[in-house]
């Protein structure tokens, strides 16, 4: 992948989920050798049920993460109204066991049994990369939804 701008979005019917339980979605992903524009900043992700915020907020929360943390490059940001990772001001990824890597996109409780919202409705995953600068090397494997413990 080599581009500008991108999002990428997942979709998933709100029935497939089981009822009054708790999910988390993760984007999963890899990166190849010389990628670029995947560090720090501008990068943003929500998650919505039928069009709807999952926090209770009018409009689906956004939250910032880093595909890539890289502290020397976010350094250059700090004081710009970007918040030092360590001051809880992104989500970070992990290195999971099979290989690849994944970064927490938002979190959402499934409607109590019987009331699954309109039909069709959907969970909707975006991911976001800002900024018109030159962006390569991300190698998207999905979107999981899982549940919480």
């Amino acid at each position: 992948m080599d581009c500008t701008f991108l999002d990428i979005y997942g979709r998933l019917p709100a029935a497939a989920l089981t009822p009054a339980t708790s999910y988390a979605a993760y984007l999963v992903y890899g990166t190849a050798q010389g990628h670029r524009g995947l560090r720090f900043p501008d990068q943003e992700t929500a998650v919505s049920l039928g069009g709807r915020a999952t926090s209770g907020a009018a409009r689906p929360c956004r939250r910032a993460v880093f595909l890539r943390p890289d502290e020397a490059e976010a350094r250059k940001f700090w004081g710009a109204g970007v918040v030092a990772p360590d001051d809880g001001g992104g989500e970070e990824p992990r290195l999971r066991g099979d290989g690849w890597w994944e970064v927490e996109m938002g979190r959402l409780r499934a409607s109590e049994a019987g009331d699954h919202g309109a039909p069709g409705e959907e969970v909707v995953a975006s991911f976001e990369v800002l900024g018109s600068y030159p962006k390569r090397g991300l190698i998207v494997e999905g979107i999981e939804f899982r549940p919480l413990q």
